[in-house]
């Protein structure tokens, strides 16, 4: 018996999920024909996303122009783009590279959905819940700065801006920071966003010293318990080939576009 089939939908929000996720309050996203910007609160380079890129070879350097200066208009000076499996022209990514956006460093992303129950993992010592007070949510803001090396400015941003962030999804209702506790210590975490479509998973991290032990797997099938619960049973994410990818591919993930990720600092990238 085959796999069962992922609806090009879920295919579009795994691969481009800042055209497809509810915005909460407080975020923007514009969308064009060619391109979607999602605009975040804050300075850090993920707050600004530009996805669903689908260009026509002879306007690439045109439409890059327009889009940094739709974004200097708003006072934002960096910027991550998403180039998927879909992106168009085929050469998009050296085609960024020459207009002055620098790669991320690695092997790139997967974007992967889960449609099935995931694969059985052995008991654990871990605890998964949605963070649902202040101070939960708190605690998991400050396993994703230190899961992913935050500097000090974009610490301090995250931490001024982590209560008003959670008041506005709370009432929203789409968004949630999940914890994963081992010895009531918060030690992972992730956002979890409902759609029509599935749950997106994003931001996932771990404490460097607790990666390894099955933290980031035990939120899989809690998750997955409330994707089906809400009647959307699919998960979505996106994994780093060299850590999470295989993990992910072992409770059942599979692969369903590429992506590659590059950082546009307009203060010192190209112009043309």
């Amino acid at each position: 018996m085959g796999r069962p089939t992922i609806d090009e939908p879920l295919r579009r929000l795994a691969e481009d999920p800042a055209a497809h996720l509810p915005v909460e309050p407080g975020e923007e996203r514009i969308e064009d024909p060619r391109y979607v910007i999602s605009l975040e609160p804050g300075n850090h380079p993920w707050s600004v996303g530009v996805q669903r890129l689908r260009l026509d070879p002879s306007e690439v350097g045109s439409v890059v122009a327009e889009i940094r200066d739709v974004l200097t208009a708003r006072g934002r000076s960096t910027s991550m783009w998403s180039v998927g499996s879909s992106a168009t022209p085929a050469d998009l990514p050296d085609r960024l590279q020459a207009l002055g956006m620098a790669p991320e460093d690695g092997p790139g992303e997967a974007a992967m959905a889960l449609i099935r129950p995931p694969e059985p993992i052995p008991p654990g010592p871990f605890v998964v819940r949605l963070a649902e007070t202040v101070e939960e949510n708190l605690a998991a803001v400050n396993v994703m700065i230190e899961s992913f090396g935050f500097g000090q400015s974009d610490a301090a941003e995250a931490r001024a801006q982590a209560e008003a962030r959670f008041e506005r999804q709370r009432a929203s209702g789409h968004t949630h920071l999940a914890l994963v506790w081992e010895d009531d210590v918060p030690i992972a975490t992730g956002r979890v966003t409902f759609t029509p479509w599935g749950l997106f998973l994003g931001g996932g991290g771990t404490l460097p010293h607790a990666r390894g032990r099955g933290a980031f797997s035990a939120l899989i099938p809690v998750a997955w318990r409330e994707a089906v619960r809400r009647g959307t049973p699919a998960l979505v994410t996106w994994a780093r080939r060299d850590t999470s990818e295989p993990i992910l591919a072992k409770l059942g993930f599979e692969e369903v576009a590429t992506i590659r990720l590059f950082r546009d600092d307009l203060g010192t990238g190209a112009r043309g």
